[in-house]
């Protein structure tokens, strides 16, 4: 039996140990855990935060994005419409141009230009006396440049013409320029964008279930785990120290030194046979039970290694879960660091947006009013043969109005013949015997009335083939739906 006590002693020896070291080793990686959950319960709050401010951020930039983008687009159409309606301008001034060269002016408007010009001058130097000596070689050479203008185009400012479509080009080209400018914002802005969005992806964590109810969750089942260790430990020594005690009852029980009951407590007395017996019985029966609880050890110390494993995996779980979260708090802070770089571009981009804005507004009324001027050149050169028309409108008009002015003379004349009349037979009749100083008044002749035009000008008198020719060629334009 001794023998029996004394493998026992050793195989709960054993087990002792070995669950000291699961314990401890238990304990080691529960106070590891601890240091984890502790380190979660700081930095979750804060990652959280970070990762909602980055999405924050990210998606301020992804509108100035979008903004950018329609803007560009807005200037793209723009210049596209503009270069467009400016080539067509363009072409349809030239094919003007082209017609005024060969619309010729009649040599009696000329001829009358001329003369005109040469009244003005000889009025002019009535006015300015030896000045106008001074001004004789201008007045000669205007007055030939006046005399080699025989088509309308001599009538046009060329280099005015050429100056106003170089500045109109200036212009569209301008907002070209603009669109150029912010297709390179766009492009900036984009790679940024690739940049955090594949930083923001690398995010492979999810905050929404919360990181400190996570980790105390699996620490509070690890400490479970660790507790439960601990009791069974303790059992594992309740048991060594009940072997031990039966062997050194067993090696004593000889002198009659102790007595041990089943619960391992020992008493000291003098015994008879009877009680040797006794105890000699009472340590088979306690042998007997510890073995039955030796053989339960291999089960216990097997429980004990799956408690470990169980708590080496929470513990790791947590671990895992630090360290990941930590990397996302280091990413999560180069990210921001990649913003604050940006962040002085994006201000730059954003003022240099709105600038091309508020420079587009301006360019664009500036191009729509030099088109329009463009345009209107087509217009404003009044066709020849609405000048002819003109002329002999207002011939017919200045004939109208001097006939109606000679009735208006004849009746004046006859009334004012008549009034003479009336008043010689008041005179025959009473006037000359009248003293002179009564009325001196009264025989002073009637008022004599006129008709005396003013500011009368010298049109050509055109000729009646010239104007039937101007009439049939308007019908026929008029017709056409063209200027000329």
């Amino acid at each position: 039996m001794e023998q029996q006590l004394i493998n026992i002693i050793s195989i709960s020896q054993k087990a002792l140990q070995h669950g000291g070291k699961l314990c401890s080793k238990a304990e080691g990686l529960a106070k590891e855990c601890r240091n984890d959950v502790e380190s979660i319960e700081k930095l979750y709050p804060k990652l959280k935060f970070l990762w909602g401010e980055l999405e924050g951020q990210v998606q301020v930039i992804d509108k100035f994005r979008e903004f950018a983008v329609k803007q560009n687009g807005i200037l793209q159409h723009f210049h596209a419409s503009k270069e467009q309606e400016l080539s067509t301008i363009t072409e349809k001034l030239n094919a003007t141009l082209d017609r005024l060269r060969a619309k010729y002016v009649d040599p009696v408007i000329r001829e009358n230009a001329i003369a005109i010009e040469q009244m003005v001058r000889v009025n002019s130097s009535n006015m300015l006396g030896e000045l106008s000596k001074g001004l004789e070689f201008d007045l000669k050479e205007k007055g030939k440049y006046i005399e080699e203008k025989a088509s309308l185009y001599d009538y046009v400012e060329e280099q005015s013409i050429q100056e106003l479509k170089i500045k109109t080009q200036e212009e569209v080209t301008a907002i070209q320029h603009y669109h150029n400018t912010s297709s390179k914002i766009i492009e900036s802005v984009n790679v940024e964008l690739k940049k955090l969005d594949d930083m923001l992806m690398s995010n492979n964590i999810s905050l929404e279930e919360s990181g400190v109810d996570f980790s105390y969750e699996k620490f509070d089942t690890l400490e479970q785990k660790t507790q439960r260790m601990a009791e069974t430990l303790e059992s594992l020594a309740r048991h060594y120290d009940q072997v031990t005690s039966a062997l050194k009852a067993f090696q004593t029980q000889s002198d009659a030194q102790s007595l041990l009951d089943i619960t391992g407590r020992l008493s000291f007395a003098f015994m008879d046979q009877k009680q040797k017996c006794i105890l000699i019985l009472a340590i088979q029966l306690l042998s007997l039970v510890l073995e039955k609880d030796t053989d339960m050890i291999p089960s216990i110390a097997q429980e004990l290694q799956e408690d470990v494993q169980f708590i080496e995996s929470v513990s790791e779980e947590v671990r895992v879960r630090n360290h990941i979260y930590r990397a996302s708090y280091e990413e999560a802070y180069k990210i921001f660091s990649e913003l604050d770089g940006f962040g002085n571009h994006m201000e730059n981009h954003a003022n240099t947006m709105k600038e091309l804005e508020a420079d587009f507004e301006k360019g664009a009324v500036m191009v729509d009013r030099l088109l329009e001027e463009l345009l209107n050149l087509n217009l404003w050169q009044a066709p020849l043969r609405y000048v002819q028309m003109e002329i002999d409108r207002r011939h017919k008009v200045k004939e109208q109005h001097r006939k109606f002015a000679e009735e208006y003379l004849a009746k004046l004349e006859g009334l004012y013949q008549e009034e003479i009349q009336q008043r010689d037979i008041f005179y025959q009749n009473h006037g000359r015997y009248l003293p002179i100083n009564l009325c001196p008044p009264i025989l002073e002749p009637p008022t004599r009335y006129g008709i005396v035009p003013q500011d009368e000008t010298k049109l050509p008198v055109l000729s009646q083939r010239t104007l039937s020719e101007a009439q049939e060629n308007l019908m026929k334009y008029r017709g056409e739906g063209r200027i000329f």
